[in-house]
């Protein structure tokens, strides 16, 4: 048996929406935002799988500090590397992003060619000063960075 949405009364579906005292957009809104969260965690998880594979493989020679000298000039690196722009700036605005970046250069996980490349990157997408509208990065983000620098390390 097949639904048809013509053979519904149009004045019945008015009447059950007027019914309705907004229960069901506000349970509907918080499973979208429960699913929401749990696709994040997901993606986190796998991103995380993937840093430690990418560990689990490495030789010993290519975990020396910084992980990330220059950006590579592979296609592939550039879609990695505006994954990772695009995180940062969602998540944490223009000055929150640079001062990750230097913090990443200060602690060895990418070298100065690279940083100053992601920063001159960062930049280019600074836009109205909106800082309020974003967050202090979380060592959950800084792991993730951490990913996306292992994946773009890879690539040279």
């Amino acid at each position: 048996m097949t639904l048809n949405p013509r053979e519904y009364d149009p004045e019945e579906l008015r009447s059950a929406a007027r019914q309705s005292d907004g229960q069901n957009i506000r349970e509907l809104k918080e499973r979208l935002t429960e699913h929401e969260q749990t696709a994040d965690e997901a993606i986190r998880s796998s991103q995380l799988k993937q840093l430690l594979f990418m560990h689990s493989s490495a030789s010993e020679q290519n975990l020396q500090r910084p992980y990330l000298e220059t950006m590579p000039g592979k296609y592939a690196a550039e879609i990695t590397l505006f994954e990772w722009l695009e995180f940062l700036l969602e998540r944490g605005g223009v000055k929150r992003s640079l001062d990750a970046i230097d913090y990443y250069a200060s602690i060895g996980w990418v070298g100065e060619d690279a940083a100053e490349e992601l920063r001159d990157h960062v930049r280019g997408f600074a836009g109205p000063a909106d800082e309020e509208a974003h967050s202090d990065f979380e060592m959950t983000d800084h792991v993730l960075s951490l990913v996306f620098i292992a994946r773009l390390a890879s690539m040279e």
